[in-house]
């Protein structure tokens, strides 16, 4: 990897993520925990610039988690990016999938490599956002997938990810679940291979129309 300074927040995995690698690959990060935790998002990315001693205008690359995961969460992360950029609207950033840093993140010197792999995310009670991995491609997903339809989709994979565990409960699945450890090094990786896009055309991914439209759509149908 060429030696650049490069940025990354993600705010759909476990914690809310800041992540800064600078010109000597030295890497500096700071976690959030907690419902709140993209108040604090603008926060935590000055302190690791201070850390790196570097300021936006000298950093070069800059990644933002797209999804799938919160909606008000994936917001906050692009607003924060594009608050920082504010004077660099045409500034190309990368977008990726967080679904896509817990799978590479776990076939990483794993048999899983070998292996079909979900990444399952809580989208609502009754209902997962779905990735599907086969030897380090992307085959479904990212999709939201109702939980009566979860076995079909998933087959025998291997499920990764701790949200895993409420649909192995609840949709008493027989899979093997996975707990893993975010690889730092993975993380730059993978956002260095996904898609790039002008910082002022960047956007969620979009999965599933908040609860509150369904609700005024169904009413609204019945008058």
């Amino acid at each position: 990897m060429n030696k650049i300074s490069f940025l990354v927040i993600s705010t759909t995995l476990k914690e809310t993520l800041v992540i800064l690698k600078d010109k000597k690959n030295k890497i500096y990060k700071k976690t959030l925990t907690g419902k709140k935790s993209g108040n604090y998002l603008s926060v935590a990315v000055k302190e690791v610039m201070e850390k790196a001693k570097l300021s936006i205008k000298s950093i070069e690359d800059f990644g933002v988690d797209i999804g799938p995961g919160s909606f008000t969460g994936i917001r906050v992360a692009i607003s924060t990016l594009q608050g920082l950029l504010i004077n660099d609207p045409d500034k190309e950033v990368y977008s990726f999938f967080s679904s896509d840093i817990l799978y590479f993140s776990a076939i990483k010197n794993s048999v899983l490599k070998e292996k079909k792999v979900s990444v399952l995310k809580k989208a609502r009670e009754n209902a997962a956002y779905v990735t599907l991995y086969e030897k380090g491609e992307m085959i479904f997903g990212p999709e939201m997938v109702f939980d009566n339809s979860l076995n079909k989709i998933i087959g025998d994979s291997v499920l990764i990810n701790e949200e895993a565990g409420y649909f192995k409960q609840r949709c008493n699945l027989k899979n093997e679940i996975e707990i893993i450890n975010i690889d730092e090094k993975v993380v730059f990786e993978v956002v260095k291979k996904s898609k790039k896009v002008k910082i002022k055309d960047l956007k969620p991914l979009y999965l599933q129309k908040p609860i509150a439209v369904e609700n005024y759509e169904k009413n609204k149908n019945k008058i």
